[in-house]
């Protein structure tokens, strides 16, 4: 699987993992390219995309945004209803009001930090780690649209998603380590404890 098609195509045949639904996480340091993996993904059919950031609370939330997750998304999709859950609103460091969150495709990607600790990870057909040197990382993040907003926060935001993926034993972890090229071609191998 060298591009995010064939990879889409890998992830429709998994059995499904919660209910009906199949899915997949996609974790990574910030700037290693999981939102631009996940859009590709999502432009492929039958496959949606969330953010974990929805299920932060702010700044201060990376820690808890998998439990969140779970509540939200994962156990309304095990139990065959509709996700519902409120968005947390950067810009003005509030949740927004819940809203129901359709999904109709079978395959469901959980994008961003935090997407393949644990408590997800049990529920997920396949863990994605996305990686990049930790330059590039940067020269991503920087480039951003949101970097503006983003900027004040980098460095307790690098600390903690460092402290969260050692605690949740990522990239290792994972089932799958995926590096993007500038072309958009994909690297793909299988984590070393797989």
């Amino acid at each position: 699987m060298t591009d995010p098609a064939a990879l889409a195509e890998h992830l429709r045949a998994l059995p499904p993992s919660v209910g009906a639904t199949v899915l997949v996480g996609v974790d990574g340091f910030s700037g290693a390219g999981k939102t631009a993996l996940a859009q590709d993904l999502g432009h492929q059919d039958d496959v949606a995309v969330v953010s974990i950031e929805e299920f932060y609370r702010g700044w201060a939330g990376l820690e808890e945004g998998p439990a969140r997750a779970v509540t939200g998304l994962v156990e309304p999709l095990r139990a065959g209803c509709t996700p519902r859950w409120g968005a947390w609103d950067w810009e003005h460091d509030a949740e927004g009001p819940p809203r129901d969150r359709p999904l109709a495709a079978r395959v469901v990607v959980l994008e961003g930090c935090g997407a393949g600790a644990s408590v997800l990870r049990s529920h997920e057909a396949l863990t994605v780690w996305v990686d990049a040197e930790p330059g590039e990382r940067e020269r991503r993040l920087r480039a951003r649209e949101d970097w503006p907003l983003y900027a004040p926060h980098r460095a307790t935001w690098r600390a903690r998603e460092q402290v969260l993926a050692a605690h949740e034993g990522l990239p290792d972890a994972a089932d799958v380590i995926v590096r993007r090229h500038p072309d958009g071609s994909l690297d793909m191998r299988t984590s070393p404890r797989r």
